[in-house]
Formats: C-alpha cells, structure tokens, sequence
C-alpha cells in the first residue's frame, strides 16, 4: 500500500520558487544480507545485496506501481537501490539519477556491526553527537536530507519514484506531518513500502526540518570581552 503523506496548503518553495503539483514515491530499498543479519551499513563502497526475499519484494512492489509513468527514477549510491530500482521499473527507459544527499548515515566505528551496538551507543547521547571514526550524527543526517529534499523541488520532472533508506523517508514523512523528524510516530519503513508525497508535502517537510535542526545546534559559548 503506497502511504500519503497529509497534505499543506503551501504555493511556493522556501526559495521563493514555485511549486508545480509534482509528486513523489519514495520507497525504501529491499530487503538485505544485512537487514535480515541486523547489522548496518552506511558506506556506499561497501557493496551490500538484497537478499532473496528483498528480490520478491522488489517484484512485488513492481506490480503495485504497475501502470505508474515516472518521469525521473533516483536512487543512491548504495547498491540495494539501484539493485531495487532495477526490479522496479525494469523494462522501462525512465531516465536516473544518483543522489548521494539521500545516502544512508554514515556510522564510523559502527559500519558493519550490529544494529544493536549502535542503538546501545546513541540511547543516551545527543542527537548532535557523532560516532567516532567520522559517523555522522542524527542532526548531520537531518541537514543532509533536507539539502536533498530542497533539491527533489527543483527538478525538472513530475511524477518521481525514488528508491532510498528507511531514515530519510522517515525524517522526510514525520516532518511532513508536522511532527519531530527523528523521533516522530513513524519509527520505521519497512522494505520495499512506499510513501507518496506532493511537493507541498515536501516544502513543508524541508521547513520543520530546518527549524527542528536550527534548534538542535550546540551553542557556541560566548567569548569574553576584552
């Protein structure tokens, strides 16, 4: 079942460009070797594959989507999005595009180990502080996401499918809703589920998640006076 984003009565991007009635599926990657073993991945030169269920995920999502005119496919450099995408629309010639602003956060010293490890790491630390050995923070992720989501309202294009990773449709679907990005009602995607959102549902999203990211900065202590 595609999931829709709830709608806002937005006209014009935070840029002041205007909006066009585009609309954007977004659907998180199939299943892994990873995923099923509970272990993370947020490096995209490690190749990291769907599995046999994520394969019949990918089928199945196919047929769901099935009479869908994309103008435009996106995904990752992760190989399980391209991989996901080429089950998706194969047979099609809907053009492709990279986009590494929606790639999976990066985990430092947490890169493939288990999901448990890092959640027992991040339990009671700020969302601005990032794993050791250049992982980024949940607010690092956050500002990237939006970055990339400022440039899904730019494109030229609008009917998109993109194939990306549960945690920036999730920040993407929480925030359109008006609710905290991170840690919102909505705290996971499953494989190869999809959220459909229209470009006001993006424009909105991109503003709660400027504000929540602004409002989660360290504070810069002040430096005393002569």
């Amino acid at each position: 079942m595609i999931r829709r984003a709830q709608g806002h009565n937005v006209t014009t991007t935070r840029m002041g460009l205007p909006l066009h009635n585009a609309r954007f599926t977004l659907i998180r990657h199939g299943r892994t070797t990873y995923n099923a073993d509970h272990r993370l991945n947020g490096d995209p030169s490690i190749p990291v594959h769907l599995d046999d269920l994520g394969l019949q995920q990918c089928v199945d999502c196919r047929a769901r989507v099935h009479g869908e005119h994309f103008d435009l496919a996106i995904h990752t450099p992760f190989v399980r999005t391209a991989e996901s995408l080429d089950i998706l629309l194969a047979g099609t010639d809907v053009p492709r595009r990279v986009m590494p602003e929606f790639g999976d956060v990066q985990l430092g010293i947490f890169e493939g180990g288990p999901l448990a490890d890092y959640r027992a790491w991040r339990a009671h630390r700020p969302l601005t502080e990032r794993p050791p050995s250049g992982g980024e923070s949940r607010v690092d992720a956050l500002i990237r996401y939006t970055e990339g989501a400022e440039v899904l309202l730019q494109l030229d294009a609008r009917n998109v499918v993109a194939v990306l990773h549960d945690i920036p449709i999730r920040f993407l679907a929480n925030a359109a809703n008006g609710d905290d990005p991170i840690d919102g009602p909505i705290t996971k995607i499953g494989n190869m589920q999809a959220y459909t959102f229209t470009d006001r549902d993006i424009s909105y999203a991109i503003d709660v998640m400027r504000r929540y990211a602004e409002s989660h900065q360290p504070e810069t202590a002040s430096t005393p006076g002569p």
